[in-house]
């Protein structure tokens, strides 16, 4: 065969090949094809954006989707059930025909002409088709149903979930985002304003002080607000929301996902005749929820910010220095050993004293106007000298986090110490035992570095000093 026969080959081959990849492939086999006339309308369930529902003697319900959520749109809008939602348009997709379309009828005669529902699918390419529904058709299963201009009778018409009053298709969840979307929540109450913005894999508190956040009060306040049901949206005239509560309310919270705001809840005054109910709002919706987040809303400053001095994950530390007026010591991990002085030393005695400090406990919080009270008010400008500090540098952080511990009479006497933490706003106080065992492990590690004979250096060079960090 001649080179110029081969090559042709080769070009059909490979067209027939790109027609069957690009272009076969996506055409529907023969048994989607006969699924597809056998029903009243070829309609793909994700693709329908909006679905409009006329019925007879009830309110017109209009449902669209908007950014992989539905809504309700309209006056009366809010959060829709996605579950009914995304089911009536996979029923509207599986309108099964018994027997053949026809083009020629009476629309009369078959209930069309005033339909028990009128469907305006619209699909995501922006097509929008029509679906009416007529009367049941004697002696079958089936209903009579007409979409551009063809009459047929279908099976499984969803009558009952197209007739469904109109708050029927909202959403009973109060909160009806994922809970791992939402990167800020804003608590108000009265005129007290908390916020809250999740940083990293925790959250931090960027109001009304500057300070660590409690992640796990935080992710239970919002699984409280995700387990909130409504039982009933009860119709509230603007003039009669003070009367339950919601003008002003008692309380809100704003959850939002960087600018944009992914729902805002209000919550109000108890429901007189019903225990264990309130009423509350969300995007403007009136509802009667459980008052299951109450508690928990409720709860004072205190409880929204992290209660431990230093919360560490130990096996991410890769130095940690101390240093008083007395002792200094150090270690570094190096390929998972810890060193200090250029020796290696046990493990457990670094990673005893960074534990010390991530389970110490916070016993208060004192703001800055109040260090007169424990003595660490600056005297003729010139601030109290520390006792110590500990400064702990993290694998991947840019900086080390450092830890300024002071004691004075005043915290002598109720057996504290105080602490003041980068990126921590207040001053924070701990037992005294923190500071007393801290410094024993730190004085257990610098003669873990003083032990033992030191290793081979190259000529010239000498052993690893203990890791400096800046002194109080």
């Amino acid at each position: 065969m001649s080179t110029r026969k081969l090559l042709i080959l080769t070009g059909v081959f490979f067209g027939l090949l790109a027609f069957v990849v690009f272009w076969e492939r996506h055409q529907p086999t023969s048994d989607e094809a006969a699924k597809a006339r056998k029903r009243l309308v070829e309609l793909d369930p994700k693709a329908v954006s909006r679905l409009v529902l006329e019925r007879t003697d009830q309110p017109k319900v209009e449902l669209a989707r908007e950014d992989g959520r539905w809504r309700l749109a309209g006056p009366r809008g809010g959060a829709a059930d996605a579950v009914t939602a995304d089911g009536l348009a996979a029923d509207l997709a599986r309108l099964d025909l018994l027997g053949e379309t026809r083009t020629e009828f009476d629309p009369e005669a078959h209930g069309l002409a005033s339909p028990r529902v009128r469907v305006t699918v619209t699909t995501t390419d922006g097509r929008a088709r029509t679906i009416l529904f007529g009367d049941p058709v004697p002696g079958a299963d089936a209903t009579a149903a007409s979409v551009d201009g063809r009459l047929g009778s279908v099976r499984f018409a969803p009558i009952a979930q197209l007739t469904k009053p109109y708050d029927e298709y909202r959403s009973k969840s109060l909160l009806d985002v994922p809970t791992s979307e939402i990167e800020r929540v804003t608590v108000l109450r009265g005129p007290n304003r908390l916020v809250a913005v999740r940083d990293g894999a925790g959250w931090r508190l960027e109001q009304p002080v500057a300070d660590l956040a409690s992640g796990s009060f935080l992710d239970q306040l919002l699984a409280d607000l995700a387990g909130v049901r409504a039982t009933e949206f009860p119709a509230v005239a603007a003039a009669d929301m003070p009367r339950i509560g919601l003008s002003p309310p008692a309380a809100e919270v704003l959850l939002a996902k960087g600018k944009g705001v992914l729902a805002r809840l209000a919550f109000g005054a108890a429901k007189a005749d019903a225990a264990g109910k309130l009423y509350a709002s969300r995007d403007g919706v009136v509802m009667v929820v459980d008052d299951r987040a109450q508690e928990t809303l409720g709860k004072e400053l205190s409880a929204f910010r992290e209660g431990r001095l230093l919360p560490l994950d130990t096996w991410l530390v890769t130095r940690v220095v101390f240093e008083s007026e007395s002792l200094r010591a150090g270690a570094e991990k190096l390929d998972g050993a810890w060193r200090s002085a250029g020796r290696d030393v046990e493990g457990r005695i670094a990673e005893d004293l960074l534990e010390r400090l991530g389970r110490a406990e916070v016993r208060r919080f004192v703001a800055a106007k109040d260090l007169g009270s424990i003595g660490l008010a600056p005297v003729r400008r010139r601030a109290p000298a520390p006792a110590g500090s500990v400064e702990v540098l993290l694998e991947k952080a840019k900086a080390p986090v450092r830890v300024v511990f002071f004691a004075t009479p005043p915290l002598a006497a109720e057996k504290l110490v105080a602490a003041r933490v980068d990126g921590r706003g207040d001053t924070l106080l701990v037992d005294a035992s923190v500071w007393d065992d801290v410094r024993s492990f730190a004085a257990r590690l610098k003669a873990a570095g003083a032990a033992g004979d030191a290793p081979a250096t190259q000529p010239g060079s000498s052993p690893t000093a203990t890791p400096a960090g800046p002194r109080p």
